[in-house]
């Protein structure tokens, strides 16, 4: 015996929340409060942020608006206040391959002190240089040079001015060399010693004069060796004095260097690397300069860049921070892992501040977070991250133009945190294999939480709302009707959704309606409430219309065979809204049993699809188990130009087949939404409360008859949480709501007979098993007259 339908009272339709059960006063919001739905997943969270292991970094994954990134982060604090604050990281140059700075970490805060202390020595040692090279040490070292250089060339000149001397000659040095002049005394001689008195004649004059000349080439040319070694000991001289004013200039250059070196603190050098790095930039320099000892080279005068000496500093903190919370904003190559900006090109060392840090430089140590689907639009990015985190080093990546600067590798210590939604999770995790090895801890964030918890959980989600957005306080008549609004929300009498952003933006759009309200109420947050669905009731508005001109054609009122009124949902992104369809069905002579039109025009989804077929098992099983169901059938969506999904309708559709088996026209001012399995149990759907609304608005448009309504899945009866005009109407009887558990229930309220009763038959041989006068009997009997239309015999 099939149980009887009746239809629901507008108190089963909705949720009501009793005042009296929410906590008097305003209620302060904590954390715990916060994440009371999430149990599991602040577990979860806690656990992965704790482990230092490899891998185990924490996907987070929840819908937007679960607070799954305020629990996130409200947790990496907590953890970070059990950490160090990080080690301060500088880049610093590397002589030998300048383009590939060397990172390296010091005590927390220690970095600015090192930093200005290769500044104040880059100071100096460029002081130093330009000393030596053009300042007064030059010139002091030139003016000692130049002393002993004329002192040297006067001994050397004494010398040859003597032995010129020894034969007769006078020396007189000049800039093109050196000239010789007779001696007087040697001249008299030569003259013969006679005076004015015994004076020569002429021709002894002559004579004379000739025996001079040649006294005086003979002995310039015994002096002419000696002036040739003189002038090779100038050349000599010259020589060494260069050598010496370069050797003085490089000893010079060498201690102020070494003095350079010398003064830089040794607090600034805090740890072995840099003292290393300290030793092999002072040698560097020694043999860019040509400081060594024993080196001839000459000195090069070269300009010394700032690059060649200070470090970049990346990263810093205080000593007493914690560890750092990055949440990346900029999820680019250049934003996650540093970029390279404009600097100097004239120099092959790349200026200090070339290079600037990424978000997991500044992370490293502490924590980043991540939005999965901004980082999974960047390929490469997440490629490169993927890389980092396997090897445990920030790794150098190329950019496509720019310079060529690379940083060598930066060993990582970083907890990942990926926010993102269930669909891309899975995604990744079907898709990418090293996913699950770099994603170890899943902290699952609920859509929906308990009524018991809301209880606790609303009032202080106001709350806060209220003391930390400048939003009006919520009256306990407000937190009732946010509840309510909450299990809306969630499809569900018993829970509430766990999108706490929706309940900020109702009551935003309600504080700026309440015109500055101390207190706001449930009228104001129900203004609200209508004034957004209105404002996004475009698409709905524009489908009533369709419907109220009869460009859709859907009936609500009388009776049809093979015609049912099916249910739908549509949505625009901003506003769902239910769709009523027509559902048709013709069945004649043939063997292929419901033929699923959409199907067949690569219009339904695989959902769809698979809903027609299980109809085909539920009529096997009623109808033809001992013998082929030898009938044809065409069903189809009438005025639907979009692809179909789901199940949703299997029940409308089966019901249009069974009106036109049996002959028995279905009432169009009903409704009807619903799965079926193949033994004939009506299952649960999505968006009952959308759907029956939709149909009530199509209805309210032709005007309401008082018998309409709409069939729903008895197990959706705790999905209901309908709106005031639905309610108004059912509690005035003008509109109802059946639930059904079975498809024999709705059977007869919609086709108006009894679905009829299986029984076995006392002569196994009799053709039926349903009696005459029941819908299913007129169908069993039906598909015996079309299965001996469809016999061979009878052509």
């Amino acid at each position: 015996m099939t149980r009887q339908v009746s239809p629901l009272g507008p108190e089963q339709c909705t949720v009501s929340v009793r005042e009296d059960a929410l906590p008097e006063g305003p209620s302060e919001l904590v954390l715990d409060l916060r994440i009371a739905p999430q149990n599991r997943a602040a577990m979860a969270l806690r656990r992965g942020l704790a482990e230092r292991a490899p891998g185990f970094n924490v996907a987070v994954v929840g819908r937007r608006g679960t607070g799954r990134t305020f629990t996130a982060v409200a947790l990496a604090r907590e953890e970070a206040l059990r950490r160090p604050a990080p080690r301060d990281l500088v880049l610093l140059v590397n002589p030998r391959w300048p383009l590939e700075p060397v990172p390296a970490f010091l005590p927390a805060g220690a970095g600015p002190a090192f930093v200005r202390a290769m500044e104040e020595l880059h100071a100096r040692l460029e002081a130093a240089v330009h000393e030596v090279f053009e300042g007064r040490v030059r010139h002091r070292l030139q003016v000692e040079i130049h002393r002993e250089q004329s002192a040297a060339e006067r001994k050397i000149h004494d010398q040859l001015s003597k032995i010129a001397a020894e034969h007769g000659l006078g020396l007189v040095a000049g800039d093109d060399g050196f000239d010789f002049v007779p001696l007087e005394d040697e001249a008299d001689d030569a003259a013969g010693g006679t005076s004015s008195d015994n004076a020569p004649s002429e021709g002894e004059a002559d004579e004379a004069e000739a025996r001079l000349n040649r006294q005086v080439l003979d002995a310039i040319e015994a002096v002419r060796p000696h002036v040739e070694e003189t002038q090779r000991q100038l050349a000599l001289l010259e020589a060494e004095i260069q050598q010496t004013l370069l050797q003085r200039q490089r000893a010079a250059l060498r201690n102020n260097i070494a003095a350079s070196f010398a003064a830089v603190p040794e607090r600034a050098l805090p740890t072995e690397q840099v003292r290393k790095y300290s030793k092999r930039l002072h040698e560097h320099l020694q043999q860019v300069y040509h400081l060594e000892e024993g080196h001839h080279l000459p000195l090069t005068s070269m300009p010394l860049p700032p690059g060649l000496v200070v470090p970049t500093l990346l990263v810093t903190s205080r000593p007493d921070d914690v560890a750092p919370i990055i949440h990346a904003q900029n999820v680019t190559l250049s934003g996650l892992f540093g970029r390279v900006v404009a600097g100097s090109n004239d120099s092959r060392y790349p200026e200090p501040g070339t290079i600037l840090a990424g978000d997991l430089h500044r992370a490293n140590g502490g924590f980043l977070i991540i939005d999965a689907e901004a980082l999974v639009k960047r390929e490469a990015v997440y490629e490169h991250l993927k890389a980092c985190l396997l090897a445990r080093a920030i790794q150098p990546h190329e950019e496509d133009e720019g310079p060529s600067l690379r940083i060598q590798p930066v060993e990582l210590d970083v907890k990942v945190v990926l926010v993102a939604d269930p669909d891309l999770i899975h995604q990744l995790q079907e898709l990418d294999p090293e996913f699950s090895r770099l994603f170890k801890i899943r902290a699952d964030f609920e859509d929906d939480m308990s009524f018991e918890e809301g209880l606790r959980v609303y009032p202080g989600v106001a709350a806060w709302l209220a003391s930390n957005r400048g939003l009006s306080r919520c009256s306990r008549s407000a937190v009732a009707f946010l509840m309510q609004y909450g299990a809306r929300l969630a499809e569900d009498q018993h829970r509430l959704t766990t999108n706490l952003g929706l309940l900020s933006d109702l009551i935003t759009e309600a504080t700026s309606l309440a015109k500055g309200a101390d207190e706001l109420t449930e009228e104001h947050l129900r203004a609200a409430f209508r004034l957004m669905q209105d404002r996004q009731g475009q698409m709905r508005d524009r489908l009533l219309d369709l419907h109220r001109y009869g460009l859709i054609r859907v009936e609500v009122s009388g009776h049809s065979v093979g015609q049912i009124n099916g249910l739908a949902v549509v949505s625009d992104g901003f506003q769902s809204v239910g769709r009523p369809s027509r559902v048709t069905a013709v069945t004649y002579a043939g063997s292929h049993g419901p033929l699923n039109i959409e199907r067949e025009v690569e219009m339904s989804g695989p959902i769809h699809s698979k809903g027609v077929l299980i109809l085909s098992g539920y009529l096997h099983d009623r109808f033809a188990r001992d013998f082929p169901l030898s009938f044809g059938a065409s069903v189809v969506f009438e005025q639907t130009y979009t692809p179909i999904e789901g199940d949703s309708a299997s029940t409308a559709e089966l019901f249009a087949i069974l009106s036109s088996l049996s002959g028995l026209p279905a009432r169009q001012d009903i409704g009807v939404t619903g799965s079926v399995d193949q033994r004939g149990r009506v299952l649960p759907v999505g968006g009952v409360n959308e759907k029956i609304e939709g149909f009530f608005e199509v209805c309210r448009a032709h005007a309401l008859t008082g018998t309409q309504g709409v069939v729903i899945p008895e197990s959706n009866v705790r999905n209901l949480v309908l709106g005031e005009d639905v309610l108004e109407a059912i509690a005035q009887g003008r509109f109802f709501i059946w639930p059904i558990s079975t498809v024999e229930e709705g059977v007869e309220l919609i086709l108006g007979e009894p679905a009829g009763t299986s029984s076995e038959p006392e002569d196994p041989t009799a053709p039926f098993r349903y009696p005459e006068r029941t819908v299913y009997g007129r169908v069993e009997r039906r598909i015996a007259r079309l299965r001996q239309l469809a016999s061979p015999s009878r052509t």
